[in-house]
C-alpha cells in the first residue's frame, strides 16, 4: 500500500498565521518578477513593486474591467487591492486559509468593490459560473492536491472565462498536462525563472530588512528561506535549477461537452 503523505492544508495556515502576527509589513507574498526593461504602469516608488509586477506578468492582457474576480490564496491582499485599483473589475473577492492573512487584508482598507474571506483553495464556496476571472499566484504547491483546485477553479469560471496561473515547481515536474485535463484551453505558457531570479536578486535588501530585526536568530533565518533571500534555500533552488517558475494563462472553454458541465 503507498504510504499516506499527512495534509499539508493545517500546517500551511498555522505558519501563515503565524508570518502575518510576527511579520505583518508584507502586503504581498510572492517572490517577484523582472524584466528588461521594465515595461510596467506601476510606480517604481512602490515597495513591493517587483511583487506587483508579478501580478502584471501573470495578468497580460486579460480584460478585468467590469469584471467578478476570484483570488484564491489571496494572501495579504496588496494585490488584490493593486489589481483593484490598475483593472477596475466590478468585483474581486480573495479568499485565503489563513485567517490572520484575511484579518490584515480586511484592516487594511480594501478598495471599494474587494472584500476578503477565509476559504479551502479545494473547496471553493461559490456557485458554478460565478467568476470571469480567476487569479493564483505562487500558491498551489502548498495545496493537498492541486488537480482538485484545478478542478474548482473551472468550475466557479463562466464559460470563456481566464485562469490566470503562475507558481513554482521541482525541475521535474509539469501541471500543464494536470490544467489540460482539468479542461482548460491553454493559450500561453511561459517559463519565468530568470525573471522571478532576477526580481529576488534586486529586492533582496529589502526582503532581508525586514527579518533583521527579529530578536529570534532560528526565525530570522527561516524567514530568510521562506522569502528567497539572496544566498538562502528558495532563491539557491532555483538559481540552481532544481526549482523553475512558470506563469500559465489559460481559459474555461465557451462550448463544453454535456460530460463536463
Amino acid at each position: 500500500m503507498a504510504e499516506q503523505r499527512p495534509p499539508r492544508s493545517p500546517g500551511a495556515r498555522d505558519y501563515f498565521d503565524r508570518a502575518a502576527t510576527i511579520i505583518p509589513e508584507f502586503t504581498v507574498l510572492n517572490y517577484g518578477f523582472s524584466s528588461e526593461p521594465e515595461n510596467t504602469v506601476i510606480s517604481s516608488e512602490e515597495p513591493e513593486f517587483y511583487c506587483l509586477r508579478m501580478y502584471e506578468h501573470a495578468l497580460g492582457g486579460t480584460a478585468l474591467n467590469g469584471c467578478e474576480v476570484l483570488e484564491v490564496s489571496c494572501g495579504r491582499g496588496g494585490g488584490a487591492n493593486f489589481v483593484q485599483r490598475t483593472y477596475s473589475p466590478q468585483r474581486l473577492v480573495g479568499v485565503d486559509l489563513s485567517p490572520e492573512n484575511i484579518r490584515l487584508a480586511r484592516s487594511r482598507a480594501a478598495l471599494p468593490g474587494v472584500e476578503f474571506l477565509i476559504g479551502n483553495a479545494e473547496r471553493l464556496s461559490f456557485a458554478d459560473q460565478s467568476f470571469d476571472t480567476v487569479i493564483n499566484i505562487g500558491a498551489s504547491h502548498l495545496y493537498d492536491d492541486r488537480t482538485r483546485f484545478f478542478a474548482e477553479a473551472r468550475r466557479v469560471l463562466r464559460p470563456g472565462g481566464s485562469f490566470c496561473y503562475t507558481d513554482g515547481c521541482w525541475a521535474d515536474d509539469d501541471c500543464t498536462e494536470d490544467l489540460l485535463d482539468a479542461g482548460f484551453e491553454l493559450l500561453e505558457r511561459t517559463e519565468i525563472t530568470a525573471n522571478v531570479l532576477r526580481a529576488l536578486r534586486r529586492d533582496s535588501a529589502r526582503r532581508a530588512t525586514l527579518f533583521d530585526g527579529l530578536p529570534d536568530t532560528k526565525l530570522r533565518e527561516e524567514y530568510k528561506h521562506w522569502a528567497g533571500v539572496i544566498g538562502y534555500r528558495a532563491f539557491t533552488r532555483f538559481e540552481a535549477g532544481q526549482t523553475r517558475y512558470f506563469s500559465h494563462r489559460l481559459r474555461r472553454p465557451e462550448a463544453e461537452s454535456a460530460a463536463r458541465r
